[in-house]
């Protein structure tokens, strides 16, 4: 299976996620490329003073059987940048998508379910099939177990 995750990070967190996601489909002979989401302007909470410079474009994601979605949790929602660009996307046409997110705090309830649930109604407008989206906290560093267990999940619920 040829798998694609698209993220945006800033202070490494959702990108050691991809990274570990990355590494758990390739011990199962699985093709993976991560794609970091760049800007140019200011991107910060609330922020839409930013370009996103790199985006996939239809074509480069076709060429994925499935695509995992990853961004950071700012201010009780999924970052601006990764909300923008899945509202600028269109053409999914039932292919398998999931969401992620890291974020610091330690519940939850404060921001992540919300940003899933942002980030997968743009997924399905997309016209793509969503998965259950995975968030993980990292308050006072990744817990190994945690990790862990959001990957055996994200394994399931892609390959299951």
């Amino acid at each position: 299976m040829n798998i694609g995750i698209i993220i945006h990070s800033q202070s490494g967190h959702t990108a050691a996620m991809a990274k570990a996601i990355a590494e758990q489909f390739r011990q199962h002979g699985h093709d993976v490329d991560i794609k970091l989401l760049l800007t140019s302007g200011l991107a910060k909470p609330g922020s839409r003073n930013f370009t996103i410079s790199n985006t996939p474009d239809d074509e480069e994601l076709a060429r994925f059987n499935v695509i995992l979605f990853g961004g950071p949790v700012w201010g009780f929602k999924a970052s601006p940048v990764i909300r923008e660009y899945l509202a600028w996307l269109k053409k999914l046409n039932g292919k398998k998508v999931m969401s992620f997110v890291t974020m610091g705090l330690p519940w939850k309830s404060f921001g992540g379910i919300n940003a899933i649930r942002a980030m997968n109604e743009e997924l399905k407008a997309s016209g793509g099939t969503v998965l259950p989206g995975e968030i993980l906290q990292y308050f006072f560093g990744f817990n190994k177990q945690k990790l862990q267990k959001a990957l055996e999940r994200i394994y399931t619920n892609v390959t299951g």
